[in-house]
């Protein structure tokens, strides 16, 4: 974790978001405890976070990301030098349903703010997000929501994205879906359309983390990347892995960028 009087914003701009990392590491624990759990497996003890019913299967929501992260950054020993917020209302005003033209713009909410030192302003903006993504431009507005946000508001931001599962076919879509967003609206015209009407606005460099956690038991695994943001520049191959598919497993090698994180006691059946 950060402990220097900058925090969070010098480490973004000098080393990166290390503590980031970590503090996602943990909440992988608490999610995967918590399925592991939902699920009935024989050796699961009762975990910090309990997945509800939804009909017949655990509801995985951001609800839980939520909950599972804020209490992964109080475990930490340095939680002390950061302050929380949730539902945060953003700084500028945006109409989502930008297609019509006579919706009124309005403050957006940002899902988790984290803030450091004596700052009023948040240091890192945090969206939660859940399910897979086809890749397909109507069915993803949702994503492209979030990341107009994330790429028109101040803070460094992380993305934390939950599946239920993942088979390669899956995770490479929801990959391509965020490739997709972050260079369409890279495009200051295309951002613009989410904004108030009249209001251009252009994306602002920052560092971007992203975490996406699988909790299904023969998947179990999550990857994190961080993501030096400059507008119009290309993003290359960043949104890139290489993925090999079992009958049961999905394997994710190490060395492509990614950091790939799994239950110290994993094995693929």
């Amino acid at each position: 974790m950060v402990t220097d009087s900058e925090g969070p914003r010098r480490s973004a701009r000098g080393a990166g978001l290390d503590w980031v990392e970590e503090v996602c590491r943990r909440t992988d624990v608490l999610l995967w405890d918590g399925y592991s759990f939902a699920m009935g497996a024989a050796d699961a003890s009762r975990p910090t976070l309990i997945f509800p019913r939804k009909g017949q299967e655990p509801r995985v929501g951001e609800q839980e990301a939520r909950l599972a992260f804020v209490a992964a950054l109080l475990a930490d020993k340095a939680s002390g030098s950061f302050a929380f917020a949730a539902e945060v209302p953003t700084r500028l005003s945006y109409r989502f349903a930008h297609k019509d033209s006579g919706l009124k713009a309005q403050r957006a909410l940002t899902d988790l703010a984290i803030y450091h030192g004596d700052g009023d302003e948040p240091a890192l903006a945090v969206e939660f997000k859940s399910g897979g993504r086809s890749g397909k431009s109507v069915a993803d507005e949702s994503v492209r929501i979030d990341m107009a946000k994330v790429l028109a508001e101040e803070p460094d931001a992380l993305w934390f994205h939950v599946l239920r599962s993942a088979s390669n076919t899956s995770l490479q879509s929801l990959l391509r879906t965020l490739d997709e967003a972050v260079s369409l609206l890279s495009n200051s015209f295309r951002l613009s359309g989410y904004l108030a009407r009249g209001k251009a606005v252009e994306a602002r460099a920052k560092t971007i983390v992203f975490h996406v956690c699988v909790l299904d038991p023969d998947v179990t695994v999550s990857i994190h990347r961080s993501l030096d943001y400059v507008p119009g520049r290309p993003q290359d191959d960043f949104f890139t892995i290489v993925t090999k598919e079992t009958r049961s497993s999905l394997e994710v090698a190490e060395g492509q960028g990614w950091s790939v994180h799994r239950p110290a006691h994993f094995s693929p059946s």
